[in-house]
C-alpha cells in the first residue's frame, strides 16, 4: 500500500499529464507533484536542491 502523500503525488501527476493533453505520466510530470508534496520538498531541501530552479527547468521541459 503506498502511502498517502505518494499516492496524492502520483495523482497530481497523472492529472498534470491530462491536462496538458500528454499520452503518458513523465518524470517531469511527476517531480512537479513532488514538489508540492511537503515531505519531498523538505527532503529536496535537506539534499540542498535550489527548488525554484528546480521547479523553473523542469516547467521549462514541457
Amino acid at each position: 500500500m503506498l502511502n498517502q502523500e505518494l499516492e496524492l503525488s502520483l495523482n497530481m501527476a497523472f492529472a498534470r499529464a491530462r491536462e496538458h493533453r500528454h499520452e503518458f505520466m513523465t518524470v517531469e510530470h511527476l517531480l512537479l507533484a513532488l514538489l508540492s508534496n511537503p515531505s519531498a520538498r523538505e527532503a529536496l531541501e535537506a539534499c540542498s536542491v535550489d527548488l525554484v530552479a528546480l521547479r523553473q527547468e523542469t516547467r521549462s521541459l514541457h
